[in-house]
């Protein structure tokens, strides 16, 4: 039988500082005023099955408890308003509640306020729903579908959760905001508009007021938190600066590289999940694992992540993010390293290649394409254009088998486990099918426990690496500075900014 397994990614910063000056120290109404003050883009929604972004997970982080937590101390996955979770073959899953949970507004947290919830994330079609179709495969699961046969409500306290195959990262997945679970009231009336305005969870801080302008949890016999909305990374940057802000989400890409001096010990670099690659189509022959591996050795990576990126990402050196630990592991692609020569060389090998080489993307990727197009054209002499197309145009085109080149291709590992992040690269449309990487990738989801998937993840890493049908390009990272009288700032990679370890100085 398996239980909860220490496998969250951790990243944490404490800080102590002289406390400045008092005509420095602004922040809101004053320094003693007790609540914390945190700037961030608003939320594209409070509704926990449709977060999309870092504010709202960080904002889910607090208002809800889920089955699990990730625990920023030890970095593990925790039991939290689960009693216990458990499997004797890793796809069919008992979840037993503690008992005497409560919603903010008293009713009782049971099995049917998560069984519920997660029936309301797929009949809705929320951002969430992926996770319990394509990470979960959550058995009978479908989005707009009203229901799930893999859903089973044992007793008020018992549900039984089964899959379509083994998954040990279960009990770190249902972690995720997706998997929060909603009060009666609400499944019953499923007025979602009142609900994402005033949501009511069951965590250690309730929504006291949320608007355009700024969001307001409380806690009891703990210090307010407000959040303002600043989707202007420079505007947070300089808040903190003259103390009117505690803590920035956010560090304009001017200001990166002044960050350490400016804020010495008051920074944060937090590691991420999303990788970007560039994923080639089996179909398109002429692109052999040696052209691919010219290819990926002619990119500047560091270039870009600190042009056109702005700071903002990672050059990759492995398909596994760095956010995931334990997992990753730092300098697997030895092919990402940027060498102009070893790269015209590797392209001779390889037979040359004439014509044109088109790289598909989308409007969003348009600037940095552009750069890694250039890159190409200047250290392998090939004719380069990118084709700017919508989502829905690209998949209609690969599905038809007409996409003649690399595409750009985002993925966000689900759950701290390598294995999460190599799965999604197996289900891309590239029609890339290798019976044993296929094999090491099954072999790390249905393992005992996710550590002993560890060994045959690394191995499907290294397979997909000398293969190269996806390209590792960067990941992205999040940054935080704070204020002088802000104690302690502590994320981790699948919550964000812990709002619950936030603290100020005495």
């Amino acid at each position: 039988m398996n239980s909860v397994t220490r496998t969250a990614a951790l990243v944490v910063g404490a800080v102590g500082m002289l406390v400045a000056p008092l005509g420095v120290m602004k922040v809101l109404n004053g320094p003693d005023d007790p609540r914390l003050s945190v700037g961030a883009a608003p939320p594209a929604t409070l509704i926990p099955g449709d977060v999309r972004d870092a504010t709202g997970r960080m904002v889910a982080g607090v208002v809800w408890t889920g089955l699990t937590a990730y625990d920023p101390r030890t970095g593990s996955t925790t039991l939290a308003a689960a009693e216990s979770i458990t499997s004797p073959d890793r796809k069919v899953w008992t979840v037993r509640l503690k008992a005497g949970g409560r919603f903010h507004d008293g009713s009782p947290v049971t099995a049917r306020s998560f069984t519920g919830a997660w029936t309301a994330v797929l009949r809705e079609g929320w951002s969430g729903a992926r996770l319990f179709t394509d990470v979960a495969r959550l058995k009978g699961a479908a989005p707009q579908k009203d229901g799930a046969e893999g859903l089973t409500v044992k007793d008020d306290l018992t549900f039984e959760v089964t899959l379509d195959r083994p998954l040990n990262g279960f009990p770190s997945l249902v972690a995720a905001p997706a998997f929060m679970p909603m009060p009666e009231s609400v499944l019953r009336s499923r007025d979602w508009a009142s609900y994402g305005r005033r949501p009511i969870g069951n965590g250690t801080f309730r929504v006291a007021a949320h608007g355009p302008r700024e969001t307001v949890l409380e806690r009891p016999n703990a210090r307010t938190v407000v959040i303002k909305a600043m989707p202007d990374a420079a505007r947070q940057y300089a808040a903190v600066e003259v103390g009117d802000l505690d803590v920035a989400t956010e560090v304009p890409p001017d200001r990166h590289e002044s960050m350490d001096t400016e804020f010495r010990n008051r920074h944060l670099t937090l590691p991420g999940l999303a990788t970007t690659y560039l994923a080639f189509p089996a179909w398109a022959e002429r692109f052999t694992p040696g052209l691919r591996q010219a290819l990926s050795i002619a990119i500047d990576r560091n270039a870009i992540t600190e042009g056109a990126l702005g700071y903002q990402a990672t050059a990759a050196n492995s398909l596994v993010p760095p956010g995931i630990l334990p997992g990753h592991r730092e300098g697997q692609c030895r092919l990402c390293l940027h060498d102009p020569r070893a790269a015209t060389a590797a392209l001779t090998d390889a037979g040359g290649f004439t014509g044109t080489l088109t790289i598909w993307h989308e409007k969003a990727d348009a600037e940095w394409v552009e750069d890694i197009a250039e890159q190409l054209r200047k250290v392998l002499t090939i004719d380069v254009q990118p084709r700017e197309t919508t989502a829905a145009e690209l998949r209609k085109a690969l599905d038809e088998r007409k996409v003649d080149g690399p595409f750009v291709l985002h993925s966000t590992a689900p759950y701290p486990a390598p294995v999460s992040a190599l799965r999604p690269l197996l289900e891309a449309p590239t029609g890339y099918d290798e019976a044993r990487v296929t094999d090491l990738v099954e072999q790390a989801e249905a393992a005992s426990t996710p550590e002993e998937g560890v060994i045959p993840a690394r191995l499907a890493e290294s397979a997909l690496l000398r293969d190269m049908p996806v390209m590792p390009l960067w990941t992205t990272h999040e940054h935080f500075v704070w204020s002088e009288r802000t104690r302690t700032v502590t994320a981790d990679p699948f919550t964000g900014l812990r709002l619950d370890r936030l603290s100020l100085k005495d």
